[in-house]
């Protein structure tokens, strides 16, 4: 019995009406009358009902023509139609059947039969109408480029789309028998591990998931965001899973951060050879004196102007952090000598094992520099006298893969910072706008560079002191093993 199925009845006898009403009150239906043709048109069309009770002898418009009217309108097409007839004869039938009537029965009607059908005819409608709702939603979901996974209780596909059998190379249907988290780490890594930890409890701490892809020697980083919705039917608990690729928005996010970093590093020694200089209204010129400060200037606004154009060739080039290109570690030292040059840090110590001087990690130059530079810089931004003692050590982890690993003596974090400071800056905005001290925009950046080659990052408080030590895991490229 459906509580909220509509009825139309069509009759034009009022003893026959009340007769139908009496007898389904008991279902409890929402019941409408239509006394004849013309009307039970409008009412059918401004209704949508389950179902419409047609009498086939009435004046004017007999319910054959009323039920091809109702079947020529696309909008109420679809809508069963039970005819109630005195006719009993085959003509009568196929005549009903040809006009577009779904059943028949013949009056008088039987009590128990009426309802019997009228049940099993809406019950049919419904599971007909949620078979073509189900077509039309697999129609739509297959033209779409992200991916759609509906996952039982076990975690099992019980349904996936064409995108989503793109992202996990899935080509058979005898491959999505595993459990979805199993076909994932089979291409991807998921990142942050926090999100991933109670999979798929929706009370998990509010952070994006994310499935990255590694950068290889061949392609680039593949990134999805994952969303998840679940659904409670009585005992049934299932999961529409939602895979959208964000791969060009995280490298634009990088280039954009690595522009940023350019521009504040290219321009700022000649504009502080600029600024430095005392006003020219307090100086007492000799003609040297003159000269002197003209060469100055035009040394600082020649370097300004060669830094302005470097920025211009980069917007025009947009290739500063160029894909599939490596680093070789026997070059830090003297990338870690420059910086520490630029930023002004006066204490730094490297410890870097010699087995590492001839390999070469799988992450460009541009991108280590990038990194690094924001951590240096926040070990001083953060200490409490902008001078911090930061000691970096290189070590082999195995034959794929380094630890690198930043320590100051600046101050600790509390342990609620601790577990989302790699978390994307757009979802956690609080962490990145001084509310959390010794948070920057830099570090979910840094988290975005290395899970994009495969590697990983942490950051824990150091024991034996104040301070913050940050390790990256980085690989190395596969024909530069250990």
């Amino acid at each position: 019995m459906d509580h909220n199925s509509r009825l139309l009845i069509v009759d034009d006898e009022e003893h026959v009406r009340e007769t139908l009403e009496m007898v389904l009150m008991p279902e409890n239906y929402q019941i409408t009358f239509a006394t004849h043709g013309e009307e039970a048109l409008k009412k059918a069309e401004e209704l949508i009902p389950d179902l419409i009770l047609l009498d086939v002898m009435m004046p004017s418009m007999d319910g054959y023509e009323v039920c091809e009217r109702l079947r020529a309108n696309p909008k109420i097409a679809e809508v069963p139609i039970l005819m109630l007839t005195a006719l009993d004869d085959r003509e009568s039938r196929l005549r009903g059947i040809n006009a577009g009537a779904d059943d028949f029965l013949s009056k008088p009607v039987d009590r128990v039969e009426l309802r019997a059908r009228i049940r099993t005819i809406i019950r049919l409608n419904r599971y007909r109408r949620l078979l073509t709702e189900r077509s039309r939603f697999k129609w739509a979901i297959e033209q779409l480029n992200d991916g759609f996974l509906l996952l039982n209780e076990g975690g099992v596909i019980d349904y996936i789309n064409s995108a989503a059998r793109f992202y996990l190379n899935i080509k058979t249907d005898s491959e999505i028998t595993e459990v979805f988290l199993s076909l994932v780490d089979k291409l991807y890594q998921r990142e942050p591990t926090l999100a991933w930890e109670n999979w798929p409890d929706l009370s998990a701490p509010d952070l994006p998931r994310y499935l990255v892809r590694p950068e290889t020697d061949h392609e680039p980083s593949l990134w999805l965001q994952v969303n998840v919705l679940e659904f409670i039917s009585g005992d049934i608990k299932e999961q529409l899973v939602h895979l959208h690729d964000v791969s060009e928005k995280m490298r634009l996010q990088r280039q954009m951060w690595s522009f940023h970093m350019q521009v504040s590093h290219k321009l700022r020694t000649p504009l502080n050879a600029l600024t430095a200089l005392p006003p020219l209204t307090q100086m007492d010129f000799t003609k040297a004196d003159s000269q002197e400060l003209v060469e100055i200037i035009q040394d600082a606004i020649e370097r300004l102007k060669t830094q302005l154009f470097n920025v211009l060739q980069y917007l025009d080039s947009n290739h500063l952090l160029k894909l599939n290109t490596t680093f070789s570690l026997s070059e830090f030292p003297n990338l870690l000598s420059t910086l520490q040059e630029t930023l002004e840090l006066n204490q730094i110590t490297l410890f870097m094992d010699d087995s590492l001087a001839e390999k070469t990690l799988l992450l460009s130059k541009e991108g280590l520099e990038l990194g690094l530079r924001e951590l240096l810089t926040n070990a001083k931004k953060f200490h409490p006298q902008q001078s911090p003692q930061i000691d970096i050590s290189i070590k082999p982890i195995d034959t794929k893969n380094i630890v690198l690993s930043i320590s100051d003596n600046g101050k600790n974090l509390p342990s609620e910072v601790l577990t989302q400071v790699w978390t994307p800056y757009f979802q956690n905005e609080k962490f990145f706008t001084g509310e959390v001290k010794g948070m920057g925009l830099g570090l979910p950046m840094i988290a975005r560079l290395v899970w994009g080659c495969g590697g990983n990052c942490s950051l824990h408080n150091r024991d034996d002191q104040p301070g913050v030590t940050i390790e990256l895991i980085l690989p190395l490229t596969s024909n530069e093993n250990c």
